[in-house]
């Protein structure tokens, strides 16, 4: 049997093949039999699973390896395709001679040219003691090759390869867009906090056997992390404005907005406020926009996504309107800032989203 790409299923199908697991639980249903629920993911999309009959010693094998080997078959279940496992093997990568990146979903933009204008707006930050110390964050080692791969969450939003770079370079390009709206924002400040309020999610999280945590993520928490590399910095390149070290502190520890979010502090700063919004404008755009790739061709007539708990709704997508033909929906391809050169940032070019 053929393995089918996950995206591609829809109900009635059989399959088989080898794929990543994620978010195993053991459960007991009203007959008292236990039970697996699961998701399978492939490059292409997640499914959901279901293991019926199963025993606590069969969960134990899919819990402690990343893959597994299922045959089965394809229901629908509120709308979209539900794979009832029939077979199942659980597999370490040394033994499906395979990568968890393999399976992993990936940004669609091009990472270098992300990151390439990214390192032209870094320069472009005219105020040289902001820009020096951003640049002293970034010489971490292993700092820019990780953001080039980190996803920018385990499963909310932008969780995928590559999907820091894309968050970062987005909130940056809508940064240089409000301070123009807004001229009293400080945009060197504005643009600094963005760069770094999220760039400890390079350590924070690894895409070694899907995305999960790493020790010092669960510990310690990225917020944590960034404020420590600031005043580590800080303290490397001396006499720094202590005045400007502080606000950069502050959007980094404020930008989740409220202290249920995650936020040490809630929004003191013009910067600090704006920095919230737009983080949080993004992850859910972001996140109804993935929401409505996740719909099966065969769900997709309903116009309802699952309910989702980034958005706290089940998001609608209105009946004609196809995302997947539509145009770039924040204006076609500019030209890059030139390296220093604050003047044409407005210029810049956009993420097609």
């Amino acid at each position: 049997m053929e393995q089918p790409l996950l995206r591609d299923i829809s109900r009635g199908d059989r399959m088989g093949g080898i794929y990543l697991v994620e978010g195993a639980n053991l459960k007991t249903a009203r007959n008292g039999k236990h039970f697996i629920q699961m998701a399978l993911r492939d490059h292409t999309s997640s499914v959901k699973a279901v293991r019926w009959e199963t025993s606590r010693e069969e969960f134990r094998k899919v819990e402690s390896k990343p893959f597994l080997r299922v045959e089965g078959r394809v229901e629908e279940y509120q709308g979209n395709p539900q794979v009832i496992v029939d077979k199942l093997e659980a597999l370490s990568a040394k033994d499906a001679n395979l990568e968890a990146t393999d399976f992993l979903p990936r940004t669609k933009h091009d990472v270098d040219a992300m990151q390439k204008e990214l390192e032209e707006r870094i320069a472009a930050i005219s105020d040289e003691g902001v820009r020096s110390l951003v640049l002293r964050i970034l010489e971490r080692p292993g700092l820019r090759e990780n953001l080039r791969t980190a996803p920018a969450g385990k499963m909310m939003h932008h969780a995928y390869i590559g999907g820091l770079l894309e968050h970062v370079l987005s909130l940056v390009q809508l940064a240089d867009k409000i301070c123009d709206h807004y001229p009293r924002l400080d945009r060197d400040i504005f643009l600094a906090g963005v760069v770094l309020h999220d760039i400890g999610k390079t350590e924070e999280l690894s895409c070694e056997d899907g995305f999960s945590y790493t020790d010092e993520g669960q510990m310690v928490g990225h917020i944590v992390m960034v404020v420590s590399w600031i005043d580590e910095a800080a303290r490397d390149l001396g006499g720094l404005d202590p005045e400007m070290v502080l606000q950069l502190k502050h959007l980094v520890v404020s930008h989740h907005g409220k202290l249920e979010y995650g936020s040490p502090k809630k929004p003191m700063t013009a910067e600090a406020l704006a920095m919230h919004f737009i983080d949080n404008l993004d992850a859910k755009l972001i996140g109804y926009f993935e929401a409505y790739d996740q719909l099966s061709p065969t769900a997709e007539s309903s116009r309802w996504g699952e309910m989702s708990y980034l958005l706290d709704v089940r998001p609608y997508f209105p009946t004609g309107l196809d995302f997947r033909t539509q145009p770039a929906r924040t204006g076609r391809p500019k030209t890059p800032p030139e390296s220093g050169d604050a003047s044409t940032t407005k210029e810049s070019g956009q993420l097609p989203f």
